[in-house]
C-alpha cells in the first residue's frame, strides 16, 4: 500500500496569497448580476447570507483547520463521525466541484467570446471544445505543485476579478452622481426591500446569494502548507469573507443602476453592464479588454477549484479508500492520477454541451445539481463541529468559535438549518428550465442517491483496506 505523504515544506503559502487562494475559490462577478436581479432587495438577501452561511463557515472552518489542519473537511467528518461518513463528507465535495467548475469553465469560455464574437457564447461547440481545452490546459498547469497554483490565483484575482469589481463599482458611484436616470427602483416600500417568503423566485434567490459564498472552506486544504497555520489561516478565512461580501454586494448594485430587472443576463450580465457603462462615457472601444480580465478571473478560479478537492480525495485514497494508483504523487507533491481521473470526468459531462442544444439549460442543470451535493457536505460539516466539541475537547484549538458550547450550538445550528433550507429549495427548477415541478425533482433525486451510494459502495469494497489510525493522527500540535 502507497505510504501515507505530507505536504512537502519547501514552499509555504504566507497570509497575503492564501487570502488570494481563498477569495479565488468563491469570489467572481457571475453573481452580480443574479443580485442585480433583485434590486434593493438584494441588500436584505446579502445580510442574512452573512449571518446565515458566511460568518458560521467561516469561523467554523477556522476552528475546524486549526485543530485539524490535515485535508480539510475529509479528516474532520471523520474524526466525528468515522472513516465511511468522512469519505461520504468529501466525495460530496469533489463530484458538486466536478458539476460546478465545469459551469464555471462554460462560464470562462462563454466570457472570452465577449471580447470578440459574444454569439458564439451560445455556440456549444465552441463552448465544448473550450471547456475541454481550458480545463485540460489548468490541469496541467497545476501539476507543477501548490507554488504554481498560488501564483495562478493572486495574479488571476487581482487582475481579473479585483480590478474588473473596482472598476464595476468606480463607474457605479460616477453614474449614481451624475445626475443620470438609474434603473434602480429605490422606493421605500415594503415589497421593493423585503422579499417575500411565499415566492419561491426569491427562495431560489436566496439560495443563489448563499451559494456565491460556497468554497471558502475549500483553502483548509493548504492548512499544512500554510507559514503559522493557527494565525494565519483564522485572518486569511475572515479577510476572504468580509472582502467577498463587501465587493459581491457593491457590484450587484452597480449592475443594477444601469441596467433594467428582467434583461439582465445569468452569463454575461456583468459584461453587460461595462458595455453599458463604457458606451456611456465614450468607451466602448475597453468592452473587449475588459472581458478578456474576467475571463482570466474565472480561469484562475478554475486553476483554485482543480486542486482543492481533490487533495480530501488524495487523503481518502492514502488511507486505502481507494485504489493504490491514485494515491501517488509527483515529485511536486500533486495528486496527478486523481487530476487526470477528474479532467476525464469533467469532459465526459462537457461533452453534455454538444448532446443539448441549449448551452443555458446545460449551465442550470449543472449549477442546480452542485447545489443539492454542496447542502449535504455543509450539513454533515456543520454536524461534525458541533460533536467534536464533546468527543474531541482536549484537541487544541488555536481558534475557537466564540462563546464555548454555546457558540459552536448556535453558529453550527444556524449553518444547519442554512444547509437543509437550501438542499429544499435545491429542488425548486429555476424559472429557465423546461422541467416540471416533478420531473426536475426526480432528476435531481437520481443525482442525490448516486452521489450517496458512489462512495458508500467504495468504503464497502475497500473498507478491508482502510488504514486505521486515532482520529488526532497528523494534527499539529
Amino acid at each position: 500500500m502507497q505510504q501515507d505523504q505530507t505536504p512537502s515544506t519547501e514552499h509555504k503559502i504566507a497570509f497575503i496569497p492564501l487570502v488570494l487562494i481563498t477569495t479565488a475559490l468563491f469570489l467572481t462577478l457571475r453573481n452580480m448580476p443574479m443580485m442585480a436581479e433583485t434590486g434593493m432587495q438584494m441588500v436584505l438577501l446579502n445580510a442574512i447570507t452573512v449571518f446565515a452561511f458566511l460568518i458560521p463557515t467561516a469561523l467554523i472552518s477556522a476552528e475546524l483547520a486549526t485543530g485539524w489542519p490535515q485535508n480539510g473537511v475529509f479528516h474532520w467528518v471523520e474524526a466525528a463521525f468515522g472513516t465511511p461518513v468522512g469519505f461520504v463528507a468529501v466525495f460530496l465535495q469533489w463530484i458538486q466541484s466536478i458539476f460546478g467548475v465545469t459551469s464555471i469553465v462554460a462560464y470562462a469560455t462563454a466570457t472570452l467570446t465577449y471580447a470578440f464574437n459574444p454569439e458564439l457564447g451560445s455556440n456549444r461547440y465552441y463552448i465544448t471544445f473550450s471547456v475541454l481545452t481550458l480545463y485540460w490546459a489548468a490541469t496541467l498547469i497545476n501539476f507543477r505543485g501548490t507554488a504554481t497554483s498560488e501564483k495562478i490565483s493572486g495574479y488571476a484575482v487581482s487582475f481579473g476579478v479585483f480590478f474588473p469589481s473596482a472598476l464595476l463599482i468606480l463607474f457605479g458611484i460616477y453614474y449614481l452622481f451624475s445626475g443620470e436616470t438609474i434603473a434602480l427602483d429605490t422606493s421605500a416600500t415594503v415589497a421593493n426591500w423585503i422579499p417575500s417568503l411565499s415566492d419561491t423566485t426569491s427562495l431560489v434567490f436566496f439560495m443563489s446569494f448563499v451559494f456565491g459564498f460556497v468554497g471558502i472552506e475549500v483553502s483548509a486544504s493548504h492548512a499544512t502548507e500554510v507559514e503559522n497555520p493557527q494565525k494565519n489561516y483564522p485572518r486569511a478565512i475572515f479577510t476572504a469573507a468580509i472582502a467577498g461580501f463587501i465587493i459581491t454586494l457593491a457590484g450587484g448594485l452597480a449592475v443594477s443602476l444601469i441596467l433594467e430587472k428582467g434583461n439582465i443576463s445569468n452569463i454575461n450580465g456583468a459584461l453587460q453592464a461595462f458595455s453599458a457603462y463604457l458606451n456611456a462615457y465614450g468607451l466602448a472601444t475597453l468592452t473587449p479588454f475588459i472581458a478578456l480580465l474576467v475571463a482570466v478571473g474565472a480561469a484562475g478560479q478554475v486553476s483554485t477549484w482543480i486542486v482543492g478537492p481533490v487533495k480530501g480525495m488524495w487523503a481518502a485514497s492514502r488511507k486505502g479508500l481507494l485504489p493504490e494508483h491514485f494515491a501517488k504523487a509527483n515529485k511536486n507533491n500533486v495528486p496527478t492520477a486523481l487530476l487526470i481521473l477528474q479532467a476525464s470526468l469533467i469532459s465526459l459531462i462537457a461533452l453534455s454541451f454538444i448532446v443539448f442544444e441549449d448551452v443555458n439549460l446545460v449551465f442550470l442543470i449543472l449549477t442546480s445539481t452542485a447545489v443539492l451535493l454542496y447542502s449535504l457536505m455543509y450539513l454533515l460539516m456543520f454536524v461534525a463541529a458541533i460533536r467534536l466539541r464533546y468527543t474531541h475537547p482536549h484537541i487544541p484549538r488555536p481558534y475557537k468559535v466564540p462563546g464555548g458550547n454555546w457558540g459552536i450550538w448556535l453558529l453550527g445550528g444556524i449553518g444547519m438549518l442554512t444547509a437543509i433550507s437550501c438542499f429544499a429549495i435545491g429542488f425548486i427548477p429555476p424559472p429557465a428550465l423546461p422541467f416540471s415541478l416533478e420531473n426536475f425533482e426526480r432528476l435531481m433525486i437520481i443525482a442525490v442517491v448516486l452521489a450517496l451510494l458512489v462512495p458508500l459502495g467504495i468504503w464497502f469494497l475497500h473498507r478491508n483496506n482502510i488504514k486505521h489510525a486515532s482520529p488526532d493522527k497528523g494534527r499539529k500540535e
